[in-house]
C-alpha cells in the first residue's frame, strides 16, 4: 500500500503580511489603543487577510 505525499504549498506573501499588520497592530495598540479608526481599519484588514489564509488552508484539504 502506498501512502500519498500530501505536500502543502504556503503562501509566504500572505503569511509575511499577516505578521508584518500584526507587528503594526500591535505597536498602534500601545501608542494609541484601540479606539483609534487607524487601529480598527488595519483589524479589519487582518481579520480579511487571515480569511483568505484560512480559505487555501481549506482548499488544500479538499
Amino acid at each position: 500500500m502506498k501512502a500519498n505525499k500530501s505536500i502543502q504549498i504556503e503562501n509566504t506573501k500572505l503569511l509575511r503580511d499577516i505578521v508584518d499588520l500584526k507587528i503594526k497592530l500591535t505597536d498602534l495598540y500601545n501608542s494609541t489603543g484601540p479606539n483609534t479608526n487607524d487601529y480598527v481599519s488595519l483589524s479589519i484588514k487582518l481579520d480579511c487577510l487571515m480569511n483568505e489564509y484560512f480559505e487555501e488552508k481549506i482548499g488544500q484539504l479538499i
